[in-house]
């Protein structure tokens, strides 16, 4: 099944990171979408509960849910999609809640093993500390993967990936043209 996909090279790194907090920001084209959703999919553990947010719920339904229940299917991967309750089940039973960030309330409450943030940096601060403090399934350290375009040296994706001074933190970047699976 893994042979139909296919990675270019700071997507493999991505995934081959075991930070707890991973960033992968890049331009239009350079498979942030694709390498998100293809993380977690291949981090989540059986009956274990995660995440995907996205700045709102046109981008998580047109972008991040798209990707993911795309390679889900082509992967055979996946064994329910509840469009009402945003809820997804994997072959191995685990589950994925999908959300929108326009108010960060709604990271509250659950407990996670690991969350996708979809164009994280559209997303208030609020929402990224929201979703840091989910992360403890069963008294267990979550991680979060991070997807999206720079926003500066202001912004607090740059805060937390950018900076280089965080342990637990994991940048990695592409451009358009590093995308080898694009039209020319």
């Amino acid at each position: 099944m893994q042979s139909r996909i296919r990675l270019h090279r700071a997507q493999a790194e991505f995934r081959a990171s075991q930070k707890p907090f991973r960033g992968f920001v890049g331009g239009r084209g350079s498979g942030k979408s694709y390498v998100g959703a293809y993380d977690l999919l291949r981090r989540a553990e059986r009956g274990r509960l995660y995440a995907i947010y996205a700045p709102t719920y046109p981008v998580l339904r047109d972008t991040a849910l798209r990707s993911f229940l795309g390679i889900a299917r082509d992967l055979s991967y996946l064994r329910d999609f509840n469009k009402s309750d945003g809820l997804i089940t994997l072959g191995n039973g685990s589950e994925i809640i999908a959300r929108s960030l326009d108010d960060p309330e709604h990271a509250r409450g659950p407990n996670l093993s690991g969350a996708w943030m979809e164009e994280a940096s559209l997303v208030d601060r609020m929402g990224f500390d929201l979703v840091i403090a989910s992360l403890r399934e069963g008294g267990r350290q979550g991680w979060l993967s991070c997807t999206f375009t720079p926003k500066g040296r202001g912004h607090w994706t740059y805060d937390v990936f950018g900076r280089g001074d965080n342990p637990h933190a994991a940048i990695f970047h592409a451009s358009t043209r590093d995308n080898p699976f694009l039209p020319s």
